[in-house]
């Protein structure tokens, strides 16, 4: 399901829940498409410097904008993904 997600990230938007280290669940709205009229105008390009976590997949958090990751095996569920053709011009969710 890792593989999965990562590439829905990269072609769209995605709803997906994960549990957190605390053990609760959180449902959150991601992508890896660094268009503004998509991500928002808060938007930060990532640099390239921070290493990059193993295990882990991050993405940017539509709802909180700013970036987010989670474990790998922390993913609950994949629950719903737009592509990227079918956002622009639209809303999304």
């Amino acid at each position: 399901m890792i593989t999965e997600i990562k590439e829905k990230l990269r072609n769209g938007v995605v709803t997906f829940t994960f549990t957190k280290k605390d053990g609760t669940t959180r449902q959150a709205k991601g992508t890896l498409i660094f268009d503004k009229s998509i991500v928002g105008e808060n938007f930060v390009a990532p640099t390239g410097r921070g290493p990059e976590k193993s295990g882990a997949t991050a993405y940017w958090d539509l709802d909180k904008e700013a970036w987010r990751s989670f474990n790998d095996d922390s993913l609950v569920s994949i629950d719903k993904f737009i592509e990227k053709q079918d956002i622009l011009g639209g809303e999304l969710f």
